[in-house]
């Protein structure tokens, strides 16, 4: 009895179907979801008792359609057998009742089951899914308080920062402080020897990798209290790494979570943690267990132990697991996927005598195609002798090498078939294109392989080829000619390839539609936008200015910059100060015949450098823009079209953003950051153009494609591995252990003990990643497998898997052999309708005329609050080994201290408030007995204002000027007006300028009421303020300073 019948007949079992590629998993799982509510009838119920679990939107909507699909199948069939009205009524029961079914993603079930308790948790049911900028922030704030932690307790100081978190978070930072003033020699030491080697920046990078990733596996992990090593005088030096390492880790992830969680904001990761911590209360658990008869689980080879952890604790011997899924297909390692859980449940289920299947007619590909994979897989991807490595554990490489279960059987023996040619003896559906470069280096292997790309889709588009195409379940052999949509080129990676085949494609007349590409933030387009930004950051930077002048935007010529230094060397010569170019730009541009280009840069520069701290980001972003007639510069480039959509793209991101950067400053580090995110170019193509579609393997998992031309196979197999932190996989007692690959890396290296025999496992994990990558490769097409093998004498690559095959049944052609012809430009069949490019709406920002922009900062170059600190290195938080905790910390400290409390007091609007903000420690004792905040927060009979953004037309010789302001407060009580600042910094310090700010805002305000006093108030210190009285002659200190700074 196959598979299939056995679900059909007894879905009351728990399964374990294995499901080579193109075998029909999906369609599988979806007989399993029909029978079981054929089982359970007349119980219309049973669709609350089901829980179908995938990794990702897609397929969990795919899985729906599916499932719906089938019941409307049912309802149709059993409509034209005349059944009881009974039974057509409970399967329509049944299709309402699929509206809530679940059928959800791992983390779309988690944040169910939190919302659906949130009163036993202690959560708002309304928590956040945060993104991965917003994640990133948080998680760079909780490293910087958690090592300014450390060094104080390094100096022997009570740390400060733990007083403002909740009681709960606080007991678990104690009991980790503990630890350390339980050790305190060994804590010192030990710190002392991290921030020498590896040194605070790769300290920093491997505590956001575990927070990032692993604060869960880190806070359960086991340090060994032995750990023999060849150097015997390493041993204890390295445990006591690790020993402080976890510490510190666990300190971040306390931090971290006061940031998300207990503010009821969640990452991905987040959410699996709280619920299987959810889920160790007995009613919770009960709960899910009693509710769920049925438990399925898609691409089970993509899953973690926590993942497996979560099935395991809703399984019981009253309900029913089905796991489905394939361990060739195991390619998301990077992302925390681990094909050893496939393994190690394979062998949990054969021992509890469960039923294990596996699903072996492929459906999808030609038998020639079928016939390849089998013999790839037996003698080169998944042989034994090839995969083994000493110290391994067996059952692992037992059940990463091919078995019976892995071999497929075509649907149809496709013998009567037309085959495309690409030389004159080719006859094959299998076609591996041969070229050697006549230098052995990566350049020209590159070249000489989009060269066979652009040769082998030139050949194929026009050729007759026959097409397997189902028609009533069966399968029929359709002629047509081929065409641009039939191919994909799936790459081992895109990186390095984009620009040359758009460049070369385009050439060609080969239409294409790259998935997934990453090259958005690097395009000179975009470039040259953020360089505008860090310009308009910090002007006086020169390497900044110079940026930005030489950019798309600013245009200058190298004659103009000569010019221009040699006008700042000539002034500097003369001036005891030392100017920048953007001053002796401001000083010279009248005189210097400068084009009216470069002019204009610099006055947009010069214009947004003040209106950063007034007018959102974005707004700033479309200024320069519109203002420097940007669009028009890009329409004379060569791919226009595509650099005025990634134009507009990324003032779509930027808008994003917004909420989430406190600052300009911040703003600009976001959108820096955003280079190390998979971010997509816009696109003129769609997915569904007559296009070739080019995209990486990993982007390719789950698709399928008439033509598949597979390259980068000459990429070394050896990947260099980056990490430097790594995990064990679960012992017998389901223990885990990590090791700091790079300390002492030599010594490890040469050292043999029992628990790196164990990483062993990892290595043997990583190496045949490589081999299931290429499975996925080959198994995509459904009749036409052309892999690309470029010769590469330097390194192992992936041709190996192709050049150590014996099999007849395929064609070896040599570049040279492949005819290059000439391609007319490809249309369409449907004519679509020309899209252009939407214009961006900059209506908002366009000026009659110019006007100067003037704020307080432009006129004293004081830049006062905490969101406004040039923070243009502040990544790295500790330079040098260097224990003096205040000067280390202390730009930061107002940055993440000042712009927190800034952004809280901005809601805060009565005593009771401020009250609890002084339990908490997050305003200073007595803050709340300073007489103007008792007036301020008494909101009877007064009109209060938090953060008013205030303009206020001004005029000198006729010459127009916005004067602009943002006062914390403002008090408007009896027509008379007060204001309040809250300063994070020394009130001490320019206190004249602060006078004059304050002075600067009370001006503003004049037309509102009569102004009165302004107040600064420290958020730092207790019960510190400065009263200001209005100084009446402010109007014409500001019409002096004006014309001075003119």
């Amino acid at each position: 009895m196959n598979i299939l019948d056995t679900i059909n007949k007894n879905p009351n079992q728990n399964f374990f179907i294995s499901a080579s590629a193109g075998t029909g998993k999906t369609y599988t799982l979806t007989q399993y979801y029909i029978s079981i509510l054929e089982k359970n009838y007349p119980d219309d119920e049973i669709v609350d008792k089901i829980l179908a679990v995938t990794f990702t939107n897609k397929a969990a909507g795919e899985m729906r359609e599916r499932i719906l699909q089938a019941v409307y199948d049912k309802i149709n069939i059993l409509q034209e057998k005349n059944v009881p009205e009974k039974e057509i009524e409970y399967w329509n029961n049944i299709r309402i009742n699929l509206s809530r079914a679940w059928i959800k993603t791992i983390d779309s079930f988690c944040s169910k089951i939190l919302r659906d308790n949130n009163i036993i948790i202690g959560i708002d049911p309304n928590f956040t899914m945060i993104s991965e900028f917003k994640k990133d922030k948080e998680i760079e704030k909780a490293i910087y308080y958690s090592l300014k932690t450390v060094l104080e307790l390094y100096e022997n100081k009570k740390p400060e920062d733990i007083n403002m978190l909740s009681s709960e978070r606080k007991n678990k930072v104690n009991i980790i402080i503990s630890e350390i003033q339980k050790n305190p020699l060994r804590f010192k030491e030990t710190l002392h020897n991290i921030l020498k080697d590896p040194g605070m920046d790769k300290l920093q990078q491997n505590l956001k990798t575990i927070v990032s990733n692993w604060r869960l596996e880190m806070e359960r992990s086991i340090i060994f209290e032995e750990f023999p090593l060849s150097n015997k005088e390493l041993e204890e030096i390295y445990i006591d790494y690790i020993w402080l390492f976890k510490i510190l880790s666990n300190l971040s992830k306390e931090y971290y979570e006061n940031f998300t969680i207990d503010n009821f904001q969640y990452d991905f990761k987040g959410t699996l943690e709280k619920t299987l911590k959810a889920l160790s209360d007995e009613y919770i658990l009960r709960k899910y267990q009693n509710r769920f008869k049925y438990i399925i689980v898609d691409e089970y080879q993509d899953t973690n132990y926590l993942q497996k952890e979560l099935f395991e604790k809703l399984h019981t011997n009253e309900n029913h697991l089905f796991y489905v899924g394939d361990r060739k297909q195991s390619i998301y390692r990077f992302r925390g996927a681990d094909v050893s859980v496939f393994s190690k449940s394979y062998d949990e289920f054969k021992k509890n005598n469960y039923t294990i299947g596996a699903l072996s007619t492929n459906r999808r590909s030609n038998s020639q195609i079928v016939n390849f994979a089998n013999e790839i897989s037996k003698q080169t991807l998944f042989k034994k002798e090839n995969i083994y490595i000493d110290d391994v554990d067996s059952l692992l490489i037992d059940n990463t090498s091919i078995n019976d279960d892995d071999i497929c059987h075509f649907e149809e023996d496709d013998k009567e078939v037309i085959t495309p040619k690409l030389s004159k003896d080719d006859k094959y559906r299998i076609k591996i294109i041969k070229a050697i470069p006549e230098k052995n280096n990566a350049e020209q292997r590159k070249e000489l392989e989009i060269t066979a790309m652009i040769k082998t889709i030139k050949k194929l588009i026009g050729q007759e080829m026959s097409f397997r195409e189902r028609k009533n379940g069966k399968i029929q052999q359709i002629k047509r000619k081929i065409q641009a949509k039939d191919i994909a080129i799936l790459l081992r990676q895109m990186t390095g390839y984009e620009d040359i085949i758009k460049k070369e494609f385009s050439k060609n007349n080969i239409p294409f539609y790259i998935i997934g590409g990453k090259s958005f933030y690097f395009r000179e387009e975009i470039q040259s936008l953020l360089t505008a930004l860090s310009a308009v950051q910090n002007p006086y930077n020169d390497f900044e200015f110079t940026r930005y002048m030489f950019s798309l935007i600013g245009t200058m010529t190298f004659e103009e910059y000569d010019k221009l230094i040699n006008e700042k060397n000539e002034l500097n010569k003369k001036s005891e100060k030392q100017l920048t170019l953007f001053e002796t730009f401001q000083i010279s541009k009248e005189e210097n015949n400068y084009s009216k280009n470069t002019k204009k840069a610099f006055e947009t520069l010069k214009k947004y450098k003040d209106l950063k701290y007034y007018i959102k980001p974005t707004n700033i972003l479309k200024g320069i823009v519109e203002e420097n007639n940007y669009i028009s510069k890009l329409s004379a480039l060569d791919e226009s079209e595509i650099a005025i959509s990634n134009v507009k793209k990324l003032i779509n991101e930027a808008e994003k953003y917004n909420t989430m950067a406190t600052s300009f400053a911040e703003l600009v580090r976001l959108l820096k950051k955003a280079t190390d995110v998979n971010e997509e170019e816009a696109v003129l193509e769609d997915e569904n153009s007559n296009s070739v579609k080019i995209l990486t393997i990993h982007k390719s998992k789950g698709l399928e494609f008439p033509i598949v031309i597979m390259g980068g196979l000459h990429s070394n197999i050896d990947k260099k591995d980056n990490s430097e932190i790594e995990f064990s996989l679960p012992d017998l007692n389901g223990n885990r252990y990590f090791l700091l690959k790079n300390i002492f890396k030599d010594v490890l290296k040469e050292s043999e003990n029992d628990i790196l025999r164990w990483f062993k496992n990892n290595t043997f994990l990583e190496k045949t990643e490589n081999n299931r990558l290429i499975y996925v490769g080959i198994t995509r097409p459904k009749e036409l497998l052309i892999p690309i093998n470029v010769e590469n004498k330097n390194k192992t690559t992936y041709n190996i898997f192709f050049d150590e095959l014996k099999y007849k049944d395929m064609d070896i052609i040599n570049i040279e052999e492949i005819e290059d012809i000439f391609l007319e430009k490809i249309e369409d069949d449907e004519e679509k309708e020309k899209k252009l490019v939407p214009q961006i709406n900059l209506k908002d920002l366009k000026n009659n005329a110019y006007k100067q922009y003037i704020a307080p900062t432009y006129l004293t170059g004081l830049i006062d609050k905490p969101s406004e600190i040039n923070d243009d290195d502040d990544e790295n938080i500790i330079e040098k080994v260097n224990f003096k905790k205040d000067e280390l910390f202390s730009n930061q400290e107002l940055i993440f201290r000042g712009s927190d409390l800034h952004r809280k007091l901005q809601s805060v609007y009565n005593l009771s408030q401020i009250k609890n903000m002084i339990e908490n420690n997050e305003l200073p004792n007595l803050f709340d007995q300073i007489p103007i905040v008792q007036f301020a927060f008494n909101t009877k009979n007064k009109i209060i204002k938090n953060e008013w953004r205030l303009v206020k037309n001004f005029k000198i010789n006729d010459k127009d000027y916005m004067l602009f302001g943002i006062p914390d407060k403002v008090i408007i009580h009896e027509n008379n007006i007060y204001i309040i600042d809250y300063k994070y910094s020394n009130l001490n310090q320019n206190i004249d300028k602060y006078r004059f700010q304050i002075n600067f805002y009370l001006y503003l305000l004049k037309d509102f009421g009569i102004p009165k006093k302004g107040y600064l108030l420290s958020i730092k210190e207790n019960n510190k303020f400065i009263e200001i009285d209005y100084d009446k002659n402010i109007e014409q200190k500001i019409i002096e300073l004006i014309k001075n700074n003119e």
